[in-house]
């Protein structure tokens, strides 16, 4: 079984204590949790290890960014190739519903994950398993793509193959 790195963006020690417990607790073996307080020290570990991090578990209420819309607009520019679920206390349907259609993979309640752990496990499983697909699925296009490019060439006199 592969170890999946999470990159847990969260400000509150007691938060990320919950969260790397809740982990180790259902999702054993599983992942590896990486913990940074703000956006910028998750960017810099993003810089130094992008192809580690499997999933950004981000918090919304971060003391470097100016609401929880900005905090995710962030990281998604910064970060647009790592799936990210979003860990908060606030109980915005509407954010959260706007955040997913931006492009986050889900959206958990911190609240809820002391009572319900299975919901942060199932957000982390989904989303990183929807990413390793969504990646086979634009590696099988592009060489589908790559294919016909070739076939036409071929076509249209072009005999030689591109590499």
């Amino acid at each position: 079984m592969t170890k999946h790195e999470i990159l847990l963006v969260e400000d509150s020690p007691e938060d990320a204590d919950l969260v790397r417990r809740a982990v180790d607790k259902h999702l054993p073996g599983q992942f590896s949790i990486t913990h940074k307080k703000n956006i910028k020290d998750a960017e810099a570990h993003i810089k130094s290890h992008k192809d580690d991090v499997s999933v950004i578990l981000l918090d919304l209420g971060l003391p470097d960014t100016k609401s929880g819309r900005d905090t995710f607009e962030h990281m998604k520019e910064y970060a647009p190739k790592i799936p990210i679920v979003v860990l908060t206390g606030m109980e915005d349907h509407e954010l959260a519903l706007a955040l997913v259609r931006e492009g986050a993979e889900d959206f958990v309640n911190k609240g809820l994950i002391h009572e319900k752990p299975e919901l942060l496990r199932n957000a982390l499983e989904f989303a990183s398993c929807r990413h390793e697909l969504i990646g086979d699925v634009h590696k099988k296009h592009q060489d589908a793509v790559n294919e016909k490019e070739e076939l036409i060439a071929w076509m249209h006199g072009g005999y030689s193959v591109k590499n």
